[in-house]
């Protein structure tokens, strides 16, 4: 949870970004935006209400976290609120110098500075930056000459971000923790996570089971394939038990995962040297136990079905009850086949 009742938007400022490689430049405001307070709640909860993930990001620089740009502004801001539109200007032309795609559309970029906002079990100060580029068509009621007519006007939806990072005022020394909304991910619109904000994200509980559940994922519908004659029922049975180690216990221990997974011990040992590369390239510490986030394995089951496609003709479902689906071949026939054993038909 982040907004709450209690979350309250400080200050903002708003400039008008253009696409450099257009050489449609920035229009920036002369000091912060007059916030009416009719306005301030809706504006508290537009900016701050769509952050639903759990995933957490931090500022990153090769050299250092001092080389990061937005790093040093931001923190600046949370030193000192008052210097936050001095600090929305350094940002705008920053953004600007990363528009460059001619595909990256203008709008407004605003900076804000939020009270109370709650996250990870705690209340903090947070500093927003936003990107608003796309618009709504909205009708609204004319009064002419006596008459009511519906008008077509473009506004901003209240309910649907664009870019979005929110910066929690918490692990200043690891990066901050940040929550961000990229809801137009194309491959020319990686410039506001990669360029512009320069954040990866955090090496924590919900990354660690994310990338974890992906090594699993792809060990078992792929590296296992290619070294053992494993069936697609067989990878379907260790999917739905790694995913349900993950659903029943609280903190992962790699031992107890593979006696219960994976089961061989030299299935396991190249389990265990397949997931350390794989996190390893994800800029992750291997790690024998760690606190599972459920966040993380709700959202990682979607990708982690345990689907049988048989031709074009059956879907099988996977769920559990391992030992009762069984592959087989018929001469008669010559096509392979599924046993599946069940007490009962729902």
């Amino acid at each position: 949870m982040i907004y709450s009742e209690n979350t309250s938007l400080q200050a903002a400022s708003l400039h008008v970004i253009g696409n450099k490689s257009s050489d449609e430049g920035v229009v920036l405001s002369e000091s912060t935006m007059s916030i009416d307070e009719a306005i301030r709640p809706v504006l508290t909860h537009y900016f701050t209400s769509s952050f639903k993930s759990d995933e957490r990001f931090c500022f990153f620089h090769h050299s250092g976290l001092e080389f990061n740009f937005v790093y040093k502004v931001v923190s600046s801001i949370f030193s000192n609120p008052v210097s936050l539109h001095q600090a929305s200007v350094m940002l705008a032309n920053q953004l600007y110098e990363h528009s460059e795609h001619s595909r990256i559309k203008g709008g407004e970029f605003c900076v804000a500075y939020f009270k109370e906002v709650e996250v990870d079990g705690i209340k903090t100060d947070a500093v927003g930056l936003f990107k608003l580029e796309n618009k709504d068509t909205y009708l609204k009621v004319v009064t002419q000459n006596g008459n009511n007519e519906l008008k077509q006007d473009l506004g901003i939806n209240v309910n649907k971000l664009d870019k979005a990072a929110l910066i929690f005022n918490t692990n200043a020394d690891e990066g901050y923790s940040i929550a961000i909304i990229d809801n137009t991910n194309r491959t020319e619109a990686k410039y506001w996570v990669d360029d512009f904000l320069q954040a990866m994200p955090c090496a924590d509980e919900y990354q660690h089971t994310r990338t974890f559940l992906n090594a699993t994922k792809t060990f078992i519908t792929k590296e296992l394939p290619a070294t053992q004659d494993v069936s697609r029922g067989e990878q379907a049975e260790m999917m739905d038990k790694a995913l349900r180690y993950f659903k029943e216990n609280e903190t992962f221990e790699m031992d107890d995962f593979n006696q219960q997974v994976m089961g061989d011990e030299t299935l396991s040992a190249d389990f265990v040297q397949y997931v350390n590369d794989y996190m390893a390239k994800s800029d992750l510490e291997p790690s024998e136990s760690f606190a599972i986030s459920g966040s993380a394995v709700k959202k990682s089951q979607r990708s982690m079905k345990s689907v049988i496609k048989l031709d074009r003709n059956f879907h099988i479902y996977v769920h559990g009850g391992e030992g009762l689906i069984k592959k087989g071949y018929d001469e008669e026939t010559g096509m392979e086949y599924y046993q599946l054993y069940f007490k009962k038909e729902e």
